[in-house]
């Protein structure tokens, strides 16, 4: 996991984080564990057969269980994954060209093709890369800090994240939809409760307190899913665009990082298409590796704007060493060897371990480059 604080924050202001955390955390098991309770036991055990709806009671379970489940999975997987920490890749690298890595102060515009300066750790970072004061570490291609999974949503679980919102709204459309007329049927015999109207003999013989809570139910999957719908749609509008939730705001100039077109811009959040996008697992073939994104200005691999990676399947899963494309984006110069206390900007700053860095091991994969012809090994993050 990653730290929790990033030293700005006192004693009393952590545990007041802790505490929102375990919130945030157990009401969203609150909520996942009632609806599915509800659902299948009350719902799919008492009221379908109860108004003589057996034969639906298999194609409802599977169709909203499975929705649940896919959404619970792809939940969990965002909350539990790293979001994308700075990796150790990138400190090795940092240090390899010293002072030959031009260094731009951060502002909340476009810097494409530009290793940030983060006050906070006080170390160079990767171009998208932003520090969260909550997690303590900067992050890959950072969106947002979610209270909701107590994590980041970054370069490694943005594609959770956004699995998990669409799951959630079609888990809610599932639910209703296959009990709307029972949640009918079950608001109006409570409102006769309510008027004092005794229930009539013709009415499923249901305890009152099933259809309450079926009832309610129903009230909270409604909730979920205006609201989960909402951030879809802005999400899905985001990625469609090669955004993210920080640059949204971003002015300065047109984003240099969109593909073109909707499914270029969907391959870098999802990978090359497949049958994986639609699973809560890594992305098979990415199309970056977090450090370096491809621009609409800067062709490396190769390929017209809008359809490198998408129309041949071009990825990150390939041979082609990650240092050369790095000094390629990042414009690194040629210089001569310096001491490490020379310069501002040198390999010294990675001589001790820093909260920014990603000290998990790299795992070396291969594959062909296509376009330049060159082949070489890549770390693969």
């Amino acid at each position: 996991r990653l730290s929790q604080s990033d030293g700005r924050f006192g004693p009393m202001a952590s545990i007041v984080q802790s505490g929102k955390r375990a919130c945030y955390s157990l009401l969203v098991f609150v909520v996942f564990a009632y609806e599915a309770c509800v659902y299948n036991v009350v719902f799919i055990g008492l009221i379908l057969p109860g108004v003589g709806k057996d034969d639906f009671r298999l194609p409802f379970a599977v169709v909203f269980n499975l929705f649940f489940a896919l959404a619970v999975l792809s939940y969990l997987r965002a909350r539990l994954s790293d979001p994308g920490a700075v990796p150790q890749s990138w400190q090795l690298f940092v240090s390899s060209v010293g002072n030959g890595l031009p260094i731009a102060p951060p502002r909340l515009e476009w810097q494409p093709g530009k290793a940030t300066y983060c006050g906070h750790c006080g170390v160079p970072r990767p171009e998208r890369a932003h520090h969260c004061r909550l997690c303590g570490v900067c992050i890959l291609r950072m969106d947002h800090h979610c209270p909701w999974l107590s994590n980041c949503v970054g370069f490694k679980n943005h594609k959770f994240f956004i699995l998990a919102l669409g799951y959630g709204v079609l888990a809610c459309i599932a639910a209703i939809s296959s009990g709307f007329p029972e949640l009918l049927a079950s608001f109006e015999i409570f409102t006769r409760r309510q008027e004092g109207v005794i229930a009539s003999k013709s009415q499923p013989d249901i305890p009152v307190l099933a259809l309450y809570a079926f009832l309610l139910s129903g009230v909270i999957a409604l909730c979920l899913m205006m609201l989960l719908s909402v951030m879809f749609a802005a999400h899905l509008e985001l990625v469609a665009h090669n955004s993210t939730t920080i640059e949204g705001h971003y002015n300065n100039m047109p984003n240099p990082f969109d593909q073109g077109g909707n499914l270029s811009n969907f391959a870098q959040v999802f990978g090359a298409f497949g049958l994986d996008w639609f699973l809560p697992v890594p992305p098979r073939r990415p199309m970056t590796d977090g450090v370096s994104f491809e621009r609409t200005d800067q062709r490396i691999f190769g390929g017209p704007a809008g359809q490198q990676g998408q129309a041949q399947g071009y990825g990150w899963d390939q041979e082609l060493s990650a240092e050369k494309v790095w000094r390629v984006r990042y414009r690194v110069r040629a210089a001569p060897k310096q001491s490490d206390k020379e310069g501002l900007f040198s390999g010294s700053w990675w001589a001790t371990p820093t909260p920014c860095v990603d000290q998990v091991p790299l795992i070396a994969q291969s594959s062909v480059l296509v376009g330049s012809g060159v082949k070489r090994s890549i770390i693969q993050l």
